[in-house]
C-alpha cells in the first residue's frame, strides 16, 4: 500500500471517529435530569414553599391566601385534603405569579407519594 494511501486511512480514521458530544439538553429541550432522591420538608419542600407560596401578602398569617404556609402543620393539612395537589400540581393555578418548574413539581409529588413526612 501506497504511504499516501495509508495517510488517508488514517486521517479518514480519525475524523470519523473523533469525538462526538451530545447535550441532552440540546437534544430534548425540556428534559434536564431532575434529582428526586432525598426530597425532604426541611431541604427540598419548606424552601421552595417559602420562595413561592409564603411570600409577603399570600400564604402567611394575615395574609390573602388561605393557610398559613409557614408551618408546616398547615401545609400538610392541605396535603392530606387534597387541595395541595389540585391547585399546585393538577392545575397548576397557584402560585398565581406562574406556574412551578417541572422539576419542582416533581420533587412535591414524590414528597407528596412517600405521605409528605415532616423531615
Amino acid at each position: 500500500m501506497r504511504p499516501s494511501t495509508v495517510r488517508f486511512l488514517i486521517l479518514a480514521a480519525a475524523v470519523l471517529s473523533g469525538c462526538y458530544y451530545d447535550n441532552e439538553e440540546e437534544l430534548y429541550p425540556g428534559t434536564a435530569i431532575c434529582e428526586t432522591t432525598g426530597v425532604t420538608w426541611s431541604a427540598t419542600v419548606q424552601p421552595l414553599i417559602q420562595a413561592r407560596c409564603a411570600t409577603p401578602g399570600c400564604h402567611v398569617s394575615g395574609g390573602t391566601g388561605p393557610g398559613d404556609f409557614t408551618q408546616y402543620a398547615n401545609v400538610k393539612a392541605k396535603v392530606d385534603d387534597g387541595r395541595f395537589q389540585a391547585e399546585v400540581i393538577q392545575a397548576g393555578s397557584m402560585p398565581p405569579s406562574g406556574r412551578l418548574a417541572d422539576c419542582d413539581i416533581q420533587k412535591l409529588q414524590v414528597w407528596i407519594d412517600a405521605g409528605a413526612p415532616n423531615n
